[in-house]
Parts: structure tokens; sequence; C-alpha cells
């Protein structure tokens, strides 16, 4: 294995280029000057790559920073590109927002019949022989346990509490 040939670009100390060469990190305050290649022979590890330059190596921007940039460019294409993409920005700006309004108005027409269903359901859950039972033995504990309840209409709220903490139960309405 031959040792890592080192081509110093811009005059930095051998040191920190041999350092950076054998993969040893540089001191926490001393940085690996920028242009620096490291030549590795067969068989050694490869070298790091170097950070890219140029458009690669720009901060992404914002599609409105670049529209920006495009129209108060001097070339008239790029003025004529920024307007149609600007135009097309607020067109499908307005596509979006219809769309979300006919979503919104689906939705609210599903929850109308969501509850319609549900208040025809829980309306059922009371008429079945099940619930008229129920209701039977809730008014007979009632009248057994001192509370006062008519032999027909609504059952009060306390003594249906009261009697599904006596009894454990649910009350199914």
């Amino acid at each position: 294995m031959s040792a890592p040939t080192i081509t110093p670009t811009n005059g930095t100390d051998r040191a920190a280029l041999l350092r950076a060469a054998q993969g040893k990190p540089a001191a926490p305050t001393q940085r690996v000057p920028m242009g620096i290649r490291v030549i590795a022979g067969p068989g050694a590890a490869p070298a790091r790559t170097e950070v890219p330059s140029g458009p690669a190596a720009r901060p992404p921007r914002t599609l409105e920073q670049l529209l920006t940039l495009a129209q108060g460019s001097e070339a008239a294409r790029t003025r004529q590109l920024a307007e149609k993409i600007s135009g097309l920005v607020e067109e499908l700006t307005g596509r979006l927002e219809a769309e979300l309004a006919a979503a919104t108005l689906r939705l609210a027409e599903k929850e109308a019949e969501l509850a319609a269903e549900l208040a025809a359901l829980r309306q059922k859950m009371g008429t079945g022989p099940k619930g008229t039972a129920q209701r039977a033995a809730i008014r007979q504990w009632a009248q057994a346990n001192g509370y006062e309840v008519a032999e027909r209409g609504r059952i009060p709220r306390n003594v249906l509490q009261a009697w599904a903490a006596a009894t454990g139960s649910e009350v199914t309405r």
C-alpha cells in the first residue's frame, strides 16, 4: 500500500494536509482549508469529496424569491417566463381553493346524512323489546328504593344514574 499523495492547491501547511489525508479529524478550532485534493493509492480508503460549488451549492429559494428575481431580470425572456409562471401559480391557487370548497361542501353533506342516520338509530334503540324491558326494570328498582317514578313517560336522569351505579349496568336509552 502506498502513501497518499497530497497536492496542496492554496499553500497550506503540510501537517494539516497529512492529517486530512490520513482521515484524522482536524483540531476543533482548526478547519481543513478548502481546495485540498487528496489522491490515495491503491487499496486506500476513498477520499472525502469536496463541497460542491456552483448552482448545487446555493441555498434553496422559495418560489416568491425566484419570481421576484426573474421579474427584475434584464433578459426579456426571463421576465416573460416569470409573468407566465405567476399566472400559472394564481390559476393553480384558484383551482385548489375551489377543490377545497367543494370538498368542504361534500363533507358537510355527508355530516348531515350521518347525523340524520344517527338520530334515526337513536330513536330505534329505545323502542325495541330490550329497551322496554330495561325501562320496566328501572321503574321497578326505583319504586323499591324510594324514588318516585311515573308508570309512563320519561325516567328522570338522577334515577337512571342511581340505577346504573347500583346495578353496574348501562342504560341503553
